[in-house]
């Protein structure tokens, strides 16, 4: 027989009333909430920690910022602006975050030539009917 039973013993009545069950009950369910409420306290603050350790690793390890080239010429002879170029390499940054990357070329794509996805969103959508 543990100490601990016998001090909560102590405190009740052989025959409590129903004030003294709640009082009971409702001092345990505190100490529950309150344990609760510290554990998940603790793990916010550890889960802080280390999100600012990351960022610090990250900060430290960032890459280079991508080089943007002269603005290269597209099949109809048109080049493409620098403005297009950076929003492109800004795209690229925000999809590959801390990885290294480097664009080797632009190119515009010709609708007209490439029909692969809207043959296959066409394909979806005709697989998706039942034939009746």
């Amino acid at each position: 027989m543990t100490i601990f039973p016998a001090i909560l013993a102590i405190d009740l009545p052989e025959y409590p009333t129903l004030a003294d069950n709640l009082q009971y009950q409702l001092t345990g369910f505190l100490v529950v909430l309150f344990t609760l409420g510290s554990l998940a306290l603790l793990v916010g603050l550890i889960g802080r920690f280390f999100i600012a350790l990351e960022a610090r690793q990250a900060a430290a390890q960032a890459p280079a910022p991508a080089r943007i080239a002269a603005p290269e010429s597209t099949p109809t002879g048109e080049e493409i602006p620098t403005a297009v170029l950076a929003a492109i390499a800004g795209a690229v940054t925000a999809a590959l975050g801390d990885r290294r990357f480097a664009i080797r070329g632009v190119k515009v794509a010709d609708p007209r030539q490439n029909l692969a996805w809207s043959a296959e969103g066409r394909r979806t959508i005709y697989a998706s009917h039942q034939v009746r």
